[in-house]
């Protein structure tokens, strides 16, 4: 089964921290390396905590649809 939800959630973190990476790469000539280097290490750490925040979400996602699709097939069997 695909998990439609956690690639909607990915795609967004992404464009999100690529929007990040365009703005310093427009100031990547006028910057000193070192502080580039700094600059992109500080978002390669904050994508891995959005990236460990969207598995804590979409695993509290997949749990309420599992029980609410149990809770369908329950009461398709109920009905009969």
């Amino acid at each position: 089964m695909i998990n439609y939800n956690k690639n909607k959630l990915i795609n967004e973190c992404l464009s999100k921290y690529y929007e990040t990476f365009a703005h310093t790469l427009d100031t990547a000539d006028f910057v000193p390396e070192q502080y580039n280097d700094r600059i992109l290490a500080y978002i390669f750490k904050n994508m891995r905590k959005a990236f460990k925040r969207l598995d804590r979400e979409d695993k509290r996602f997949q749990k309420a649809f599992r029980k609410k699709a149990k809770a369908k097939i329950k009461k398709r069997k109920g009905g009969l």
